[in-house]
């Protein structure tokens, strides 16, 4: 117990990261991975981020998913992990073959663009099974690759017209179900999830009580204030790993 508690105070800079980004998904249905990823980048490896990120993705979304999943909508996710399935092969690839510094560019470049075409597109992407199958793909992929299926699946359903209480709740269950077969498929490959578990360990009650605190106030909460608030986040800390990753090349 005495060395966990040490532990917990080498970790306080993480717990924060994650305790933030659990608040803001808790209040929205998403944000966990996309904002924790590149904070958490500043302190590992992007190798040991992307599952350490992935079961503390499986963790709040389990939890949450089992709250709200009587609003989910169970056939646009069945069809969604239809892609999902066929994507992560490839994204298994991609990730066991690139190195540490390329996967961080990758993480953090999918992030800007996912923001920027955010922002700008304000075209309607109609919704139907063949469309919904090939965002489940590029979700599994960037799953399996980044820890990040959110992206994809955020700007297919940037214009739904679900009510708040459904979105928030086929997030969580997609997501769940995503991060849980990314999390199968790495263990299927050979890739040792023990590192990332004893990280996992320490970051666990941040999650629990970020996702607790949002549960009390999300109603309260503007969201678009939130909402420009994860945008600011994002930018400033994929900006910044990017910009810190170049100058140790150039330099």
């Amino acid at each position: 117990m005495e060395t966990y508690l040490a532990g917990l105070g080498t970790h306080i800079l993480p717990i924060l990261c994650i305790f933030l980004a659990a608040f803001l998904q808790s209040v929205t249905g998403f944000g966990l991975v996309i904002v924790a990823a590149p904070l958490l980048m500043l302190f590992y490896d992007p190798k040991l981020t992307v599952p350490i990120m992935l079961l503390l993705a499986c963790c709040g979304n389990f939890a949450q998913g089992i709250w709200y999943r009587r609003d989910a909508n169970f056939r646009l996710i069945a069809c969604l992990y239809i892609g999902v399935l066929l994507g992560m092969p490839a994204g298994f690839a991609v990730f066991s073959q690139v190195p540490g510094d390329v996967l961080k560019l990758l993480i953090n470049g999918m992030i800007l663009f996912s923001l920027i075409l955010m922002q700008i597109s304000h075209k309607d992407i109609r919704q139907c099974r063949r469309n919904t199958v090939i965002t489940g793909f590029f979700s599994g992929f960037a799953s399996i690759t980044t820890g990040m299926g959110g992206p994809p699946f955020l700007i297919y359903l940037a214009k739904t017209t679900m009510t708040l209480q459904a979105f928030r709740a086929t997030c969580f269950v997609f997501f769940f179900t995503c991060n849980a077969t990314s999390l199968i498929m790495y263990l299927c490959g050979g890739l040792p999830l023990a590192p990332a578990a004893h990280e996992f360990i320490y970051l666990l009650p941040a999650l629990a009580l970020g996702i607790a605190a949002g549960h009390l106030i999300y109603r309260h909460i503007p969201i678009a204030l939130l909402r420009r608030l994860i945008f600011f986040i994002l930018y400033a800390a994929s900006i910044y790993t990017i910009i810190r990753v170049l100058l140790k090349y150039i330099a």
